[in-house]
């Protein structure tokens, strides 16, 4: 069993007035006690920092998402009987688990402005360290029920999206609305859209992204988001279009999607300058990696010189990449281990997809930090018994140790009805075996 926080105080007291009583040179004694002091000072934001460094903390950093999860439940009125009433925050400090705090909050909005552009990929949401405006562009949104129809006027023609956010979504928890229409429905719209990046104004709103910082402060690391696309590409298929669409224009119409990119490029430029040189220790960049929709050759052309890029601003600042890497990536680990990412967050094992942990490891090298690594399933009921739920994380222990560079996350989210005491179960795991290095 673990000190108690008063203990674990007397003891940091105790052990730095003998450091200054010996008032002697560097002698293995007093680089031990130096690095019990500073592992029993250790916060979850410096555990998983050191974990994303490839350095060690004291013992397994935790950090489970639980937003969906508290989204659904919050609105239902099926929080835990001990957790009514608490805000998410609460319920992460109650548990003694890391805050979780990757992915923005699409719907926490200060104003309809903030997340209007959705259907550009365009975000201006509280805790974002850079903000993005429209220039020499007219928007005119008209509100349908549950949905929202954003039209932009150009000097050179008009494009337009249809945003959804329904009842069902808002029970299920889902935290960002649904593209029901896209912006680019025909060939006329790509010189359309590329008019309306080509014309953005990029500025960096630092105060906006410390305020979020120091409301996340020592609970975990506060990533800075930058798109959850990775590269101009990629930022097409996931926002302008369907993935089915996006393979058809590829084919049928590849000049008028390279000239797109090339309009968007010093979008791009401008967020990777900012995030820079932004306060942040971590930056997210991309998401939903997956070898069938991001396939090795698409990714190795099109991804990956952008995260390479990012990774070699950041790195010059001594700032981390993080990326959302929920997809099945058997087919990309060798690609996403030299991609320039820090950490691959949201990495979700087998039964969920065909990879296991051991296969990850060995293809990231030490070169990746994992974040993830329970699959949500197996927080279900209904896919196993507790029985089986025992033997499966202890197995994912076993898989883990001796623990270096992994942060222990749910990929990719605490599912709406997650067998809670399963996350608890976890947390005493963590307590028993994680101190690190893992023996198991």
């Amino acid at each position: 069993m673990g000190l108690g926080p008063s203990c674990e105080k007397i003891w940091e007291v105790s052990i730095r007035a003998r450091l200054i009583s010996l008032d002697q040179g560097p002698s293995p004694l007093v680089t031990n006690l130096k690095k019990r002091a500073d592992d029993l000072m250790m916060t979850h934001k410096e555990r998983m920092l050191r974990a994303a460094r490839g350095e060690w903390p004291d013992k397994l950093p935790w950090a489970p998402r639980l937003d969906l999860w508290y989204n659904s439940n919050s609105l239902y009125g099926t929080l835990p009987p001990e957790y009514q009433g608490y805000t998410l925050e609460q319920i992460y400090d109650a548990l003694g688990v890391a805050h979780h705090r990757i992915v923005p909050e699409f719907l926490n909005v200060r104003s309809e402005d903030d997340n209007i552009d959705r259907g550009l990929g365009l975000y201006r949401l509280w805790g974002m360290a850079y903000r993005v405006e429209l220039q020499n562009v007219e928007r005119v949104v008209k509100k349908e029920s549950e949905a929202t129809v954003v039209e932009y006027r150009t000097p050179i023609g008009n494009v337009s999206c249809k945003i959804l956010y329904t009842e069902e979504m808002r029970k299920a928890g889902a935290s960002i609305t649904w593209i029901e229409e896209h912006i680019i429905k025909k060939p006329e719209d790509y010189k359309v859209v590329g008019y309306i990046f080509r014309n953005l104004k990029v500025t960096p709103d630092y105060d906006n992204y410390r305020q979020y910082q120091e409301k996340v402060g020592d609970r975990g690391f506060a990533a800075a988001f930058a798109n959850l696309s990775a590269s101009p590409m990629h930022h097409i298929m996931k926002e302008f279009m369907s993935p089915t669409q996006f393979y058809l224009e590829l084919y049928d119409h590849p000049k008028e999607l390279e000239q797109l990119c090339e309009d968007m490029e010093p979008y791009f430029d401008s967020v990777f300058r900012i995030l820079a040189d932004s306060p942040a220790e971590v930056v997210f960049s991309g998401a939903n990696f997956d070898e069938m929709l991001t396939y090795p050759p698409f990714f190795e052309k099109y991804i990956m010189p952008y995260l390479q890029k990012l990774s070699s601003l950041l790195h010059e600042k001594g700032k981390l990449l993080l990326c959302h890497c929920d997809g099945e990536n058997q087919g990309l680990l060798h690609l996403l281990a030299e991609s320039g990412m820090d950490i691959a967050e949201a990495i979700c094992p087998q039964p969920m997809t065909k990879c296991t942990i051991s296969e990850i490891k060995k293809a990231f090298k030490d070169k990746v930090t994992i974040f993830g690594g329970v699959p949500s399933v197996v927080l279900e009921e209904e896919s196993m018994t507790d029985e089986e739920f025992e033997a499966f994380m202890r197995r994912l222990f076993k898989e883990i140790a001796p623990g270096y560079r992994f942060i222990l996350g749910v990929a990719d989210t605490v599912p709406a009805n997650a067998k809670f005491s399963r996350i608890k179960r976890i947390g005493e795991m963590v307590n028993e075996w994680g101190t690190l290095p893992m023996k198991l």
